[in-house]
């Protein structure tokens, strides 16, 4: 039983380098197939169960905002393929960097659009949260 798991041990730990890399490939379909004609985008999507009347600008807002951060997702997976990081560093790396980019994000937001009532941090991951594992039934 030993000499199986030696000879598997080397494989499975090969395969958890390449799991953040097919996790950020996966966010980036997963943003980038909302940005089809005719779809919503995912952020608006977000943004609408806080403020359901968004304005135009703000729907521009949105969909430009799921854009980059496909592009976010697809520049950090190529990044981590690139770097060979292993699975601790490179899901701490992104994690670090989306942290970063959701913070800002809402700052960014909030001095472009210094007239519209947006809901905190919290309220905000809380909304993502319902659109990202929606209600059965719902």
């Amino acid at each position: 039983m030993s000499a199986s798991f030696d000879a598997v041990a080397p494989l499975a730990a090969a395969g958890l380098r390449f799991v953040p890399l097919l996790f950020l490939l996966w966010l980036a379909f997963f943003f980038g197939r909302t940005l089809r004609a005719g779809d919503m985008p995912l952020i608006e999507r977000v943004a609408r169960i806080g403020k359901p009347d968004l304005s135009p600008a703000l729907c521009r807002y949105t969909r430009r905002l799921t854009a980059l951060w496909c592009l976010y997702f697809v520049a950090a997976a190529m990044l981590t393929a690139a770097a060979s990081l292993g699975f601790q560093q490179a899901s701490l790396g992104v994690a670090a960097v989306s942290l970063v980019f959701f913070v800002g994000e809402y700052w960014v937001r909030l001095r472009l659009f210094p007239e519209e009532v947006f809901p905190d941090l919290v309220q905000q991951i809380r909304d993502t949260v319902r659109v990202w594992r929606p209600r059965r039934g719902a």
